[in-house]
């Protein structure tokens, strides 16, 4: 493996409590097996390495404690699934969400994630060093190269890509051994690699994205909104109102926002309330539906629909997972 890819595993796992571990029944027996610490955790992670430069990963742990997760990152780029999950990215702020395509783009600096407790953690995900996507790659067809960064960076928090989700689904279940499995999964991160290029085609024909600079005040402008939102968001925060208290247009304020959190206003909102009700569930004994008030949602099905799309589970399932 890679050494910065091997290090960075290295640093990830010892931030969670991830140590190496004979084969488990369940998961390929080709590939590396790691589980948690028996005293912060519970589960596995199973890594199979296709080249020195890719690296496909299963999890499924969980956490006892809120576990912080510290590390600096190479530059990489990184697409996954989570069947379900409870935490955030704080480098920009994301929520980790269920049921929708992760796309990370890794640039030579901190990462930082905070993986909420006794949620499973159940994901697949394939990494690249740039050793294959960039210089292999592009000697292998040098006339058509085109380098997969961006095309990650616009299909992230998708959540209309069967044909990806039906890869990474074929991917866990798989169970075959020596150089049918080498073949099988090295076409599976090919088919991957391949059809997110073809997706990101189809939305850069929808939207063409122009190189934005932004000026000082009008980020601080757009932190405002966003620190304003996390102060505020069980409220109804309409749209004229930020553009107000920012001093831009509502297009313009839009625009810039996405730009520097990688996610809408309303997504942005909606992430904070999602996160609110987490710790409302853990921490409290309030009835689910006075949560949904307390967290800006007028009906417990709204509520209850947003927050299994995030997690991966109702309101009531990730209350008795905590419990």
């Amino acid at each position: 493996m890679d050494k910065q890819l091997e290090k960075m595993y290295s640093d990830i796992f010892v931030d969670r409590g991830v140590i190496p571990c004979e084969p488990v029944p369940g998961f390929n027996p080709n590939g590396r097996f790691y589980k948690m610490n028996p005293e912060l955790g519970t589960g596995y992670c199973w890594i199979y390495q296709c080249n020195p430069y890719i690296a496909i990963t299963v999890m499924n742990q969980t956490h006892y404690a809120d576990t912080c997760c510290v590390f600096e990152q190479p530059e990489y780029i990184c697409i996954g699934y989570f069947y379900s999950v409870s935490g955030e990215i704080l480098t920009p702020y994301r929520r980790l969400a269920a049921g929708t395509i992760q796309a990370y783009v890794g640039k030579k600096s901190e990462y930082r994630m905070i993986i909420h407790k006794k949620i499973p953690i159940n994901s697949v995900s394939i990494t690249f060093m740039p050793e294959y996507y960039k210089d292999f790659l592009s000697e292998q067809y040098p006339s058509i190269y085109e380098n997969p960064s961006k095309a990650f960076e616009r299909i992230d928090g998708c959540t209309d890509f069967p044909e990806l989700i039906i890869i990474f689904n074929q991917i866990k279940t798989y169970t075959g051994d020596g150089i049918s499995a080498k073949l099988f999964y090295e076409s599976k991160v090919n088919e991957a690699l391949s059809i997110i290029l073809e997706k990101a085609k189809k939305y850069n024909k929808k939207h063409v994205r122009q190189r934005l600079s932004i000026a000082g005040d009008d980020l601080d402008a757009v932190i405002s909104a966003a620190n304003y939102i996390n102060d505020h968001c069980d409220e109804d925060i309409r749209m004229d109102f930020l553009a107000h208290i920012t001093c831009m247009s509502q297009a313009k304020l839009k625009y810039i926002f996405k730009y520097v959190y990688h996610m809408s206003i309303q997504q942005y909102i909606v992430a904070r309330r999602i996160t609110h009700a987490e710790r409302l569930l853990r921490d409290t004994k309030l009835p689910v539906s006075l949560i949904a008030e307390m967290t800006g949602y007028k009906y417990l099905s709204s509520l209850s629909d947003m927050f299994r799309r995030h997690t991966g589970m109702k309101p009531t399932e990730y209350r008795k997972k905590c419990k």
